[in-house]
């Protein structure tokens, strides 16, 4: 991040005295917001050391000065003692029990974490975004052995994806290292099922709704309110479709009033008896996207990818889809050349090609899937050029995005298929791709850039 202490110094200074663009001074704060976070984690890491990390199975619980040592971390820590996050605590104006979780994770991540923790000392990671690894790890009692082995499978991306992106690929981690545990927990979660409403405190007209259920049954509600917000819709209802949705959860409490909706016969309420063959048309129609590599169809514990849900074993996937029909669509051949087309409309094999070639909002950092997103023609549309609609010149983006790209003078170039280089209005640069994002904005004091060239 930065070439030397002297820079970081010099970019202070410069950021103390004014006179950089507000871009320029958000970007320098925020790196030196890092600088500092990961000094801070070092000095305190140093400070552990040097009044007695204990490893050694005989050492007992008190130190040579007669300092009790607990266990503050997780498997394969050494004994802290109990004096540190009381120093901590003082130093940096927080409670006990908030600096105790916070040198928890300084001592996870130094130990069980090595890549993560040189990624913070170089500044590639902020200190907070490397905290998600560690306590990830912790919370799901993984061994040393198995936190360094997900510390080893991550390292390629910290830095480059955003914060729910990275969780998704630790997820993702920890079923290939412990895919026993992995099922064990999940069984354990099946056991907690509740469906919780608390009263809004500013208002008592207005309810929210906690629930934990079945994903199965889950996927069936969310599809059933887009149904009834649909037809809300189609009789006239101009409220925005959240608002749409939410009057969905009383219309199904409803079962009478949501039938006749839906379509069946509900004249007598009181007696009506519905034959399953036609209670099963009103089921929702729900897609459900598993992505799993041909070579691992035999595999029962390989890890696949679900869309809008994130990684699973495939031993799993019978409980995500649930009662559902499955459908298993063809393969889609992420490198293969797909024909253009004339038109603007994106044809279905074009689009999924490049929903699973991108999997995300092609915008730095961005974490929204590309499913939900628009198909953007990098290079915009002219009505009469052919062969303009073609995966090498689509990229999914959110609306907003998009409008950012047309008219507020965001210039976006593909450089290869799934290879991304933004220009924002304030001259920031980006390099996003299969494997995240890439600042390569020049800094003050270093206007050179070290990596390829921007093709501005």
């Amino acid at each position: 991040m930065f070439e030397s202490n002297e820079e970081a110094i010099q970019l202070f200074i410069a950021v103390v005295n004014g006179g950089m663009s507000n871009i320029t001074t958000i970007r320098t704060t925020a790196q030196l917001s890092t600088l500092l976070a990961a000094i801070q984690a070092e000095a305190i890491a140093e400070e552990g050391t040097a009044n007695g990390w204990y490893v050694d199975d005989d050492v007992t619980n008190v130190g040579e000065r007669g300092h009790k040592l607990v266990p503050l971390g997780a498997d394969g820590t050494p004994l802290i003692d109990e004096e540190l996050p009381l120093e901590v605590a003082a130093a940096r104006g927080t409670s006990v029990g908030s600096a105790s979780w916070f040198v928890r994770d300084i001592v996870n991540l130094k130990v069980r974490h090595p890549l993560t923790w040189a990624a913070i000392q170089e500044c590639r990671i902020p200190l907070w975004q490397a905290q998600h690894v560690a306590q990830m790890c912790a919370f799901q009692d993984l061994s040393c052995d198995q936190a360094l082995a997900i510390d080893a499978q991550i390292a390629p991306a910290l830095g480059k994806v955003g914060v729910m992106r990275l969780k998704k690929l630790i997820e993702a981690a920890m079923m290939k290292v412990d895919p026993d545990g992995v099922e064990e927990r999940a069984r354990r979660s099946q056991q907690t099922r509740y469906v919780e409403k608390k009263v809004a405190h500013a208002d008592p007209a207005s309810t929210d709704i906690y629930a934990r259920v079945d994903t199965s049954d889950a996927v069936f509600f969310d599809a059933m309110l887009d149904r009834v917000a649909q037809i809300l819709s189609d009789q006239g209802d101009t409220r925005d479709k959240d608002h749409r949705r939410a009057t969905a959860v009383g219309i199904l409490a409803t079962p009478a009033v949501a039938l006749s909706m839906l379509g069946l016969d509900t004249s007598d309420p009181d007696h009506v008896v519905i034959p399953a063959e036609i209670a099963a048309t009103a089921l929702p129609t729900t897609r459900i996207n598993v992505v799993i590599h041909q070579d691992h169809l035999a595999d029962d514990q390989a890890v696949v990818r679900v869309e809008e849900i994130g990684p699973a074993l495939k031993t799993q996937i019978s409980k995500i889809v649930g009662h559902s029909k499955v459908r298993v669509t063809p393969i889609v051949y992420v490198n293969a050349i797909e024909p253009g087309v004339d038109a603007y409309e994106i044809p279905d094999r074009i689009r999924e090609q490049v929903i699973q070639r991108d999997r995300y909002e092609v915008f730095p950092f961005s974490s929204r899937t590309a499913r939900n997103q628009d198909l953007d023609h990098t290079i915009p549309y002219q009505r009469g050029k052919p062969k303009q609609t073609q995966a090498d010149n689509l990229g999914p983006l959110s609306r907003k995005v998009h409008r950012a790209k047309t008219h507020a003078g965001f210039e976006l170039v593909q450089t290869e298929p799934g290879v991304f280089w933004w220009r924002t209005r304030r001259g920031q640069i980006f390099r996003v791709g299969p494997d995240g994002t890439t600042d390569l904005t020049p800094k003050p004091f270093c206007q050179k850039l070290k990596e390829e060239p921007p093709p501005f």
